[in-house]
């Protein structure tokens, strides 16, 4: 199975936190979701990926990944990952 970049990364709300950056990790990633909780949706975006034989199709799903994601509230957008680092240099800085 070929494996591509992830750019951008995505960060998943987890604790702690999880960053995906290949396509390979972002397979594990949600095969573990749709065990934990069976949905369609889950299935549906793993055979995406699993599917994907070339950097443009992989694109395309790692898209449909960030989507649901941000439909479950599970994607840390990046301004607030900027903003959580910003806080903890402030934090150190006083």
């Amino acid at each position: 199975m070929p494996d591509f970049p992830i750019d951008p990364e995505l960060r998943i709300r987890a604790s702690p936190p999880i960053v995906l950056r290949r396509t390979t990790e972002a397979i594990e990633f949600i095969r573990r979701m749709a065990l934990s909780s069976p949905n369609r949706a889950w299935e549906e975006v793993l055979q995406n990926l699993e599917a994907a034989r070339d950097e443009w199709t992989a694109m395309e799903a790692v898209v449909h990944l960030e989507l649901l994601l941000e439909a479950r509230d599970l994607l840390i957008e990046e301004s607030t990952a900027y903003a959580s680092r910003f806080d903890q240099g402030q934090s150190r800085a006083a």
